[in-house]
This record gives C-alpha cells, structure tokens and sequence, in this order.
C-alpha cells in the first residue's frame, strides 16, 4: 500500500498540494493562539506589573504607640518583614514617625508639639532657609515648615524648648535647635503627618482636654535621633517598593502570596511591643486582578480558535468530499482487483498521516512567523508585547494535535461507499437530524451564555469557548437549507429570459446537488468574518463606554490631601476646560453599610455644568443637563467677597456672670466652587477685637458660611489637665459676636435676619432702606444640632461699612442642658436646603428598595443628610458597579454647612473638556482620563491579545473560503468536462460556455454570501454582548450594545464577492480552455 499512496500522491500531487494548504490554516491560528496563551501572556502579566504605580504595589507597615526604648528594633523587625516578604525583588524602603504630643510651654497658650522623622528628606521637602539636620548633634538638630516657623517666629539656630510627653508615663523635656525651614512638597505622604503638613491647628483636640489646644509641628529631627532618642512613638510607618522593572511571573505569584501573609508575620514578630500593627498593600489585589483579566481574555482567544478550528475542519470535509468524488473510479478499480476496505482504509490513513505531519511542519514556523509580526503591530506592540521569532512545547503540542484531529476529517469520506436510494434517504435525515442537533446545542450554549454567572473562576470556560462556533455553524446549516428554495424561485423566473444562457446557468445552479457542495464552508466563512469585525466593533465601543463610565469625566485628579482654598484655579490653569471638586467615598444609608467590602459610594460634583462634566451612557433618552437640572440648587450662593490678604477680626460679648469663648469657623468658596474651612483659636467673649487665622489665601474667595461653637471658659488645657465645672451654671447668656471683612465695605448696610431653622425675614437697616427685595446676599442663622434648641433665637445680620463688611450673629446661649449639646449657632448665605436631591443607581434602588419620591438619610463622615431620590439611572458615573447617589456638590455641602460639619468631603477635581493635560505637574495625586482608560482597556497588556487574535479571523475564514471555493469550482467543471465538450458540439462558443458557468457560481455565491452576512449579523446581536466582559470578569456596566458597523461590512462583503468571483473566472477560463475535440471524442 505503501507503494500505492506514493504512486498516487505523484500522480495527483496538485490535488495533495491544495489539501495542504487548507489544512495548514487551522493548526496555524491554533499555533499563534497558543503562543498567546502562553509566552505573550506571561509576557502581558510581567509587562502589566512593570507599568503598575508605587500605590499600587507599595507595601506599608504601619504600627501605633511604640515605647522608646524598642523603637528601633520595632524598626529594623519590621524592614525585615516586609523585605523578606518581596524577596526576592530587590526592595528599597523609607520610613516616617511621629512622636506623641508634648506640652509646649514656649508657645505662650495652651499648646502641644510633636517630633517627626523623615527618610529621604530632601526628597520630600524644598529647603527654605539653612540646612537640612544631621544626626547625633547635640541639642537635636530638627527643621520645621514655614508656617510652624512664622507662628512661632523661629529662624535657623533658634532653640525650641519641648515639654514631656503627653502620656501616663511621660519623661523628661527635650530641646532641639532649629537648623533650616522646609516647605513639604505635594504628594510626597505629608497627608499622613498628625498636621497634615499644616505646621498649625489652632484648635486641636485629642480628646485630653474640655477645649482645643494650638497644636504645633512637626519638629522634623533626622530619623536616627528619633528611633534612639527614647521619644514614644505615636505612629510608625515604613513603606517597602519593590522593583518590578524585569518581573518574573512566577516571582509574581509567591510575592503575591507572601504578603497576603505579611499581617499575621508582622504581629508574630513584633509581640507587645507595639499596641496596633498592620500591613496593608494594593500588590496581592492588582496581581490577582492581572490574573482575573487574562482569564477573561484567554476564553475570548479560545472562542476565536474554536472558530477557525471549524471552519478549517468545514473545508477539509468539503475537499475530502471533492478528493473522493475524483477517486471514485479509481477506488471502484481498485476494489475489483481485490483490495480491500481495510486495505483502502490504511492507504487513506497513511495519506492524512502523512499530510498531518507535514502541515505541522509548516504550522510551526508559520505560526511563529506570524505571531512575531502581530506582536509588532497595534495594539500590542503600544502594550509593551513585540516578542522575536520563537516556538514553545505548548505551540508545537498544540500545532500537532490540531493537525492530526483535522486530518482525521479527510479519512472519513474516503471510508464510506456511494448511497442510493433508500440509504440515500437515510442520509438526509441523517443530516436533518445533524441539522437540528446543532441548533439545539447552539440554542443551549446561547441560554447558557446569557444566564452564567460573572466570574466563573475556571480558568477555561468551555461555554464562552464553544458557544460562537456552535451558534454560527448551527445558523450557516439552516441558511443552507433555504438556499434551495430560493434557487428554485430564481429558477423559475430565469425561464421567461429571451435566450439560452440564463436558463440554462439557473437550471444547472437550482437542479444539481452538486452545485452547492460549498455552501456550508461559504455561508460559514462569511458568516465567521462579518461577526469577526462586528464583534471587535461592539468590543471596542463597550470598552469606551466603560472607560467613560468608570472616570466619570474627561479628567480626574485623585487628591492624596484635602484641597486647599484656590487650589481649583490652579487646577484650572493647568488643564483649562470645566472645572468641578468632586466627592467620591462611601457612605452609610440609614443602617444599612453595603455588602462585604462594597459601601454605598456618594458622588457629588457641580451638576450646574452636568454636560460638560458627566461621562456615560443615560437610557431613556436623556442627557446630564436633564439629570443635573433635577439636582442642582435653585441659585448660587453669594456670599462675601474676601479679597485676598484681606483682614478678619471678631469681637463677642455674652451677658452673665459665666465666661464664654467661642472658636470660629469660616467656610470660604473659590470660583470653582471648592468650599474650605479656616479654623481660628478660641477666642473670649471679651469684647475685644481679636485677629483671626489668615484664611484670604487666594484670589476670588468669597465667605458662605460661619460656625461659632460657644464653649464655657475653662481653666488650663496644655497638658490634658482640665477643671471643667462639675455642673454646668444654670441660666441663658446673651451673645452677639460680629465677624469684620476688611476692605469690603460699602459705606452702606443692609441686614437680613433669621429664626432658628429657617429664614425669618430681612429687616430693612436705616442706613440703606433696603428690604426684602434687596440684591444683597441673604443670610440665614440656624442652631446646629444635637440639641438645637440650647441656643434661642439666632439671628444674623449682614452690615457693609467703610471699615468693612460686618457680619453680625446673636442669639441666647442656654448654660444648662444635655451634656451633648452642641451650642453652635451656623450663619449661611443661603437658606437649609432641605431634603437634597439625588440619583440613584439602578442597584442601589434594587438593594435599598428606593424609587423616584424615596426620603432616605445618609450618613457623610459624622453628619446626618437626608436626602430625596429624585432620579434612578442605570449607573452613576465613575462608580459603575457600585450602589451609588449621585448628588450636586454645592446642594451637599449647604447640608453640611447648615449642621455645623464644615468639612466638606472633597475627594478629587473633575475636568471636563480639558485642553491641556499638565496637571500631574501640580503634584496634587493620581490623575485618570477617559483617553487613558480607554487605551488600557483596548490596548493593555492583559487586554490586547483579544483585538490583535481578532485581526487573524477575518483573513483566516476568507482565505479558506476562497480556497474552498476554487476546489469546488475545480472539482466540479472537472466532473462536467464532458458535458462542457458536448455543449462545444452544439455549437456553444467558449465565451458563451464560460458566461453560463460563471453565472451559475455566481448565482449560487450570492444567496449564500447574504446568508452568511444574516448569521454573522444575528451572532453579532445575540452573541458579542454576551461574551465582552469587564476587565475584572464581571458583566461590564453599561450593558453591552451590539454594533455592526455597516462601513466595514459592506466592504468585506463586496471584496468577498469580487474575490470568489475572480476565483471562479480564473478555474472556468482554465477549464473551459479543456473542452476541446478530445473530450468530444471521449464523449461519443
């Protein structure tokens, strides 16, 4: 036999030749599939760690109230640990630590300071004046911020005398001598100081004393000084960075677990001589989130595989078909000689043996060779992912096993015997039945598909695999079925042509079984390319909505501090555009705290300017200016204009014998809308003037809101020592307290006064004769709770003079009462908003049972906001999978404001329509924009191998399309050759011969192109949104929309038609050539 196949395989090597080729398509996709699979996705897993920021990966130690004397072995454990933890990167890290507060006499009023050290000083810090400290001096060399040294008018060589320890073990005071004066550079960790970097907080409180203290510091000391100096430590914090430049991804994966373990190591090592320890890091969840996105792009990868596996398997059938067809006589020959089935059976095998093992040859290479030049085009070569020329053992295992399962197709049909008849029958409802399995399983794949649970957590999942394949070679089967129908009907009309041609192509085309041989690989094939480029189309518009959605806004700027006033123009300047402060954090609703790990997330920002700001997908055919209308406030709020350096004085007198002090605050607003508080010292009611902080820091500041907090005067606070009364006086004290603007004034006054709650009325002041219909701003007065009702009567009235603009409060402080009660009197340039209105995400309604009219409470920080759902969507931007309110900033903050919390939450600055992107050089936090989103959902390392595999599809299924086509073409004129002669015969020219043959080809392409366009469309819209997943496995938000994008697929289709009508015309001009006297005299 051996002698047979290879006399066969010279005889008809053009024929072995074709087979080759087809069957070197499948096993090479599945060659670079595989080489996706494995090295670039090793590859995308170390490249998308080498691009992961310091926030991410950093590893912090953080441990609380350590004693002096075990300070810097608590240090050196604790470097040890983390160390050893990221072994084995190399590992650099950088430590901070604060001391406990001391009393600090010098300061000349109750007053506490601290030390803090620094590694990596200069770093961190911009040198003022003199030097920076050196370690081992004596006194302590130590450094301290501009406005610690302005306050307490320190320069470079002044000594500062502190007090002991705020502990109940103090020990002795320390002297330090100051050396230089720094200013703390922006995001550089200074948001995590007990300051805050402020240098002072006149009123600060540590729950040792009945009233706020002037806190002072940091007094930065070389870090060796603190750890060895026997200071208590109140914080330590060490934060290890490991260096992913040139990752290993099995390195990766034991880091990765290693500091999931990095907490119960810590607390083992360090025992009692910490109180508090903990590590906390982003590296096991960024790690474990790579692994999670590579999944979701393997099966996508698969999917893609799966599908050209088909349709190479649907063309080695077809030219299996065609080859034993052609064999026939020769088969019939051979078995009248006496060979056998089994016999035939083995020459067959040893011929798809052969052909099996010489396309792995060429798949091999093939595959190597392509996917090194994919690697070098978009995406991935943007994502860090070109890679040489190379073969693995998954690719070659892969290559090989592809090409034994196709060659195997080729076997079969040779095997079987000509059916006729009643086995003629049985065969097609054979394939009727093979017909309605498929669609059956097409049909549960789909059912499955759409109901699977998000995240499955298997690392292949055979539906999302399977499922496209099954429902496309399922619809191509039943489109065929139709295509007789309407060759028939075609048929029919072609009978009224004049002539002989056209009925003749249309009879041949509707009654030879034959002629549609192809039709399964065409119908498939077209089928395979339209949803190839109608699923990367809906994958690249969902990953942009959910890049539009998941930012929120054009530009996102993270804060790592709370913004300071003016900070939005700056911001402003930087990126141009809309400029918002935005607030982004979780929040309580009622008792209810979101699931495990996953609050309700709040998000406010100025919804007045909601279209330039708002990004995302509405429904219903709304827009952001519809939304925002719904939830911004009725006007702005005017308020005060204080100019900048402006002078702020207060004076206060109350009534009675007991003496009162109040520690005002003032909530100032910038042009953005950004609202900042400025907190001053408690100050008597004296009735003196007293000066308070400078708060006219910036340009454009206009004063909103003030909070005056009454307090009785106690006794001495600096040391956590207090003589507060036993019991409250009995008795009410009348106070009036009056907050002056410089150079603001009017040289005219204009009042407006209020009740407790509410807004009461204007009253007209003499020197104006101004009313209620007056343009200045109205103010009300309201009593903060708990307990509102310790103050009676509040009332504001606002007073334009030459000296300025005074703002004058007054209401009735009741002494005695709940020990709770806040006895704040709030002043506003705006009535109580009342109920704020909000939207709503779609799961926050469904979890929290909410809809349109729904009061609820939310808990902001400590405030309580009540709150009215105005509006449900379907996700609210820059949280999209997360129960959210969406709310107007401005609205939330006078709900704040109106219940004394002045510290409104502001989280980040949205921009919208930026014009510049300069805003990382403002070094105020990580910044996000929807173009870099997109890009790292499209085109990210662990994303990009899914387009890039895509772009292998459409080529693959229309080269075997057209290779199956120009087989069959060949195969059939080479059956018809004799009844091409006898046509010659009867006087039909080649010309006329060759227009009957390629209508007939064309007549059939032509229905089945359609069909195949219908089944790739339907597979576009049942099948795509079901397989696009967010880049954490979930079902992406928003819901996928299918696209079918009718440019690009009016051009594939008409390049296949003008491609396999080209083929055809190439085969029937070469076979047509053939129907000459020899096959006439064949033929009689």
């Amino acid at each position: 036999m051996l002698r047979l196949v290879a006399r066969r395989a010279r005889a008809q090597w053009p024929l072995l030749a074709a087979l080759l080729a087809v069957a070197v398509v499948g096993p090479t996709l599945l060659g670079i599939c595989a080489l996706l699979l494995t090295r670039t996705a090793e590859q995308a897993l170390e490249t998308a760690a080498s691009r992961t920021t310091s926030d991410q990966i950093d590893v912090t130690a953080y441990t609380v109230t350590v004693r002096g004397e075990d300070a810097r072995s608590v240090a050196d454990d604790t470097r040890a640990v983390l160390t050893s933890a990221l072994a084995p990167f190399a590992t650099t890290t950088a430590a901070r630590a604060s001391s406990v507060m001391r009393s600090f006499p010098d300061a000349g009023a109750p007053a506490v300071a601290y030390l803090s050290g620094v590694e990596d000083l200069p770093a961190r810090t911009q040198l003022a004046e003199g030097r920076l400290p050196r370690a081992g001096a004596v006194p302590a060399e130590s450094v301290v911020l501009e406005s610690t040294a302005r306050r307490l008018g320190l320069k470079a060589g002044s000594r500062v005398r502190l007090g002991r320890e705020l502990t109940d073990d103090p020990d002795e005071g320390i002297e330090v001598r100051v050396t230089g004066i720094v200013r703390a550079l922006p995001g550089t960790g200074w948001e995590r100081d007990p300051l805050a970097a402020t240098g002072h907080d006149p009123a600060y409180r540590d729950g040792r004393s009945a009233q706020p203290v002037h806190a002072y510091g940091p007094f930065i000391v070389d870090l060796a000084d603190l750890l060895g100096g026997g200071s208590v430590l109140d914080r330590l914090e060490i934060t290890a960075h490991p260096d992913l430049s040139a990752p290993d991804v099995r390195d990766l994966d034991t880091v990765t677990q290693a500091v999931l373990g990095a907490d119960r190591r810590l607390g083992r090592t360090l025992g009692d001589r910490v109180r508090i320890q903990r590590v906390a890091s982003l590296l096991p969840s960024t790690l474990l989130a790579g692994h999670e996105q590579q999944r979701v792009t393997t099966a996508a990868v698969l999917a893609v595989a799966a599908i050209g596996l088909v349709l190479t398997a649907t063309a080695l059938a077809l030219a299996g078909r065609l080859s034993a067809g052609v064999r026939g006589d020769e088969t019939v020959l051979l078995s009248a000689l006496g060979v056998g089935r089994g016999q035939l059976a083995g020459a067959a095998l040893i011929e798809a043996g052969v052909l099996a093992v010489l396309a792995t040859a060429v798949a091999i290479p093939a595959s190597s060779a392509l996917h090194a030049g994919l690697t070098q085009l978009p995406p991935m070569d943007g994502a860090g992912l070109a890679t040489p020329f190379a073969v693995n053992a998954a690719q070659v295992l892969s290559v090989a096993g592809g090409a034994l399962a196709l060659a195997a197709v080729l076997v079969v049909p040779s095997l079987r015997t000509p059916a006729a008849g009643v086995r003629g029958r049985r065969e097609l409802l054979a394939r009727s039945g093979a017909d309605l399995l498929l669609v059956a399983l097409a049909a549960v794949g789909w059912w499955q598909l759409r109901d699977q649970p998000a995240g499955s957590g298997s690392p292949i999942d055979a539906v999302r695999v399977l499922a496209p394949a099954l429902l496309l070679i399922a619809g191509s089967a039943v489109t065929l079925r139709l295509v007789w129908p309407a060759l028939r009907g075609v048929e029919r009309l072609a009978v009224r042509a004049r002539g002989f041609m056209v009925p003749l192509a249309a009879f041949e085309a509707a009654r030879r079984p034959q002629a549609v041989a192809a039709g399964l690989l065409i119908g498939l094939g077209c089928a395979a390319a339209t949803y190839g480029i109608g699923f990367d189309a809906t994958w690249q518009r969902s990953q942009q909505d959910q890049a539009d959605l998941a930012v929120g806004t054009d530009l996102a700027l993270t804060l790592t501090a709370p913004p300071a006033a003016g900070q939005g123009g700056r911001v402003g300047a930087a990126v141009g555009g809309e400029v918002s402060p935005a607030t982004d954090r979780g929040v309580a609703v009622g008792q209810w705290l979101g699931g495990a790990g996953d609050p309700p997330r709040l998000i406010a920002m100025d919804t007045t300017r909601a279209e330039a700001l708002l990004r995302g997908r509405l429904n219903d055919g709304r827009t952001w200016n519809d939304v925002g209308a719904a939830l911004a406030p009725p006007e702005r709020a005017a308020g005060v204009p204080v100019p900048a350096g402006a002078a702020l004085s207060l004076v206060g007198k109350a009534t009675g014998g007991t003496p009162l002090t109040v520690t005002p605050r003032l909530l100032l607003q910038d042009v953005t809308g950004l609202r900042t508080p400025c907190t001053g010292a408690p100050i008597p009611l004296d009735g003196k003037a007293h000066r308070l902080p400078d708060c006219a820091t910036a340009e454009g500041l206009r004063l909103v809101a003030v909070s005056l907090p009454f307090a009785i005067a106690t006794g001495n606070v600096g040391t956590g020592y207090s003589n507060f009364l036993d019991e409250l006086p009995a008795g009410d004290s009348r106070v009036a307290v009056t907050l002056t603007v410089a150079g603001t004034g009017t040289g005219t006054g204009t009042e407006t006064g209020a009740g407790t709650g509410t807004e009461a009325g204007a009253e007209t002041d003499a020197g104006t004769g101004a009313g209620r219909g007056s343009a200045e701003p109205s103010w009300t007065a309201t009593s903060a709770g708990p307990s509102p009702g310790q103050l009676g009567r509040p009332a504001v009235a606002l007073t334009g003079t030459s000296a300025g603009t005074a703002l004058k409060m007054t209401t009735t402080v009741a002494l005695k009462g709940p020990p709770d009660a806040a006895r704040t009197l709030v002043a506003t340039a705006f009535p109580a908003p009342g109920p704020v209105p909000v939207a709503v995400s779609a799961r926050f309604a469904a979890e929290a049972g909410a809809r349109r009219g729904s009061q609820l409470d939310l808990t902001v920080g400590l405030a309580r906001v009540q709150v009215g759902v105005a509006e449900v969507l379907p996700a609210v931007p820059s949280a999209p999978n997360a129960a959210a309110v969406l709310a107007d900033f401005d609205v939330l903050s006078r709900a704040l404001a109106v219940s004394g919390d002045f510290d409104v939450p502001v989280d980040a600055w949205w921009v919208g329509r930026p014009v510049r992107a300069d805003v990382a050089d403002l070094r105020l936090g990580g910044v996000t924009t929807r173009a870099s989103e997109t890009a790292r959902l499209t085109g990210g390392p662990l994303r990009a191998g899914l387009p890039a595999v895509l772009r292998l599809l459409v080529p693959a299924a229309v080269l075997l399309m057209l290779a199956g086509i120009v087989l069959h073409v060949t195969f059939d004129l080479r059956a018809r050759a004799v009844e091409v002669a006898r046509l010659r015969g009867l006087g039909m020219t080649r010309r006329e011969i060759r227009t009957v043959l390629l209508g007939q080809h064309v007549g059939i392409l032509l229905p089945l192109l359609a069909a195949g366009a219908v089944v790739g469309a339907l597979a576009t819209r049942l099948v795509a949104p079901l397989l696009v997943r967010a880049d954490t496995g979930a079902a992406p938000v928003p819901e996928v929309l299918p696209v079918w994008p009718w440019a690009a697929e009016a051009v594939l289709l008409v390049g296949l038609l003008a491609g396999c009508a080209l083929a055809v015309s190439a085969v029937v001009v070469v076979q047509a050539r053939r129907a000459d006297a020899a096959y006439l005299r064949v033929a009689s």
